[in-house]
């Protein structure tokens, strides 16, 4: 199935080199339309059937004076010379990019399609980034990317690992100060004495490598009491303090009612898979799984969701999609090495920037 979209902008060069490169590349991926006069907005937003709709920010004015219940009810994007940020329920397309990372962002765009009927209900500061990572089986390396994740970020930003696997730990991972950690924590939320925001500051350790991260609970049932809405309540007082300007949370490979309400609050989450057939497997039943709880909750999960592939071998042909789900890229396989080297490894690779 190709995935239809129009295009409306009078830069007809820009459009016309646009569409020759992406029919010539990936002609079994899209079917486009192009229109340069915005007189025909009306007609694209009302009875066009694209997928996906591409406004050049010329058409700025033109696109506002349409009904604004018409805009709601589509899909669509500003195609603009520079991506200055992104304003709440718009979305900006850089035109002088990459072509693949063009594709990558159209697919990304396109995912929102189904699922922009469900509330967003992502932390947004302005402040801090919360980033989840999740696997859909043990194994894969989640928390070894998550923790590579946390280190590098943390080499031009303040970042927070939050680790909320039940049996988690970040000994071998992180090695620094001793504070309490998470023991803290749960216990400000469940004593409900308005001390959380004090104990975050107090009980937070910093590695030797710049990584701010609490220390495991002391008993794991402890982290497995707390409830989906203290899960939240936590993640809520993290971003209230706008310390972190990102927070890395590690869900290993759980599908319980902690996850979801994860995942629902992050602005990213990062799904790690390999190519092995289980595993691949594993992957398609979570992705409905989790369509499902969308249908039931009404979150929205899946538009955030990018896959990585982990531990792929040389020259390994990975897709660049899966059930509509942009992938970001593979990490190879490192022979040889420690858990801890491992994880200072993967921190150095440039494909970590790709998660935003």
């Amino acid at each position: 199935m190709k995935i239809k979209v129009s295009v409306c902008s009078d830069d007809a060069l820009y459009c016309e080199r646009l569409v020759n490169y992406f029919n010539s590349h990936y002609y079994d991926k899209f079917q486009w339309n192009v229109y340069t006069q915005s007189e025909y907005l009306q007609h694209i937003f009302e009875s066009d059937t694209a997928d996906l709709i591409l406004v050049g920010g010329e058409m700025e004015s033109g696109l506002q004076s349409l009904d604004e219940k018409l805009r709601d009810g589509r899909l669509w994007a500003y195609l603009v010379d520079e991506d200055d940020g992104q304003e709440e329920g718009i979305w900006y397309l850089a035109k002088y990019r990459r072509a693949d990372q063009i594709y990558k962002d159209l697919l990304d765009l396109y995912a929102r399609k189904e699922h922009a009927r469900y509330e967003n209900t992502s932390i947004v500061s302005g402040k801090t980034t919360f980033i989840a990572f999740i696997s859909a089986a043990g194994g894969l390396g989640a928390s070894t990317i998550a923790c590579a994740a946390a280190k590098s970020f943390s080499q031009m930003e303040k970042t927070l690992y939050l680790n909320l696997e039940n049996t988690g730990s970040c000994k071998m991972s992180f090695r620094g100060e001793e504070k309490p950690g998470l023991d803290e924590l749960v216990y400000a939320v469940k004593s409900r004495r308005n001390t959380l925001g004090l104990k975050i500051e107090s009980s937070v350790s910093r590695d030797e490598t710049g990584t701010y991260y609490f220390k495991e609970c002391s008993n794991p049932m402890d982290l497995q009491s707390l409830l989906p809405e203290e899960i939240k309540e936590l993640l809520k007082a993290i971003e209230t303090a706008k310390v972190y300007d990102k927070v890395i949370i590690d869900l290993g490979n759980g599908l319980q009612d902690k996850e979801i309400a994860v995942m629902s609050m992050a602005n990213r989450v990062v799904m790690v898979t390999d190519n092995s057939e289980i595993a691949l497997l594993k992957l398609g039943r979570y992705l409905e799984f989790v369509q499902t709880v969308e249908e039931v909750k009404k979150v929205d999960i899946i538009s955030k969701i990018q896959i990585y592939f982990n531990k792929i071998l040389k020259n390994a042909q990975i897709p660049d999609q899966i059930s509509q789900i942009r992938v970001g890229g593979a990490f190879p396989m490192i022979e040889n090495g420690n858990f801890t080297g491992i994880i200072d490894k993967i921190a150095k690779m440039e494909l970590l920037q790709g998660i935003k």
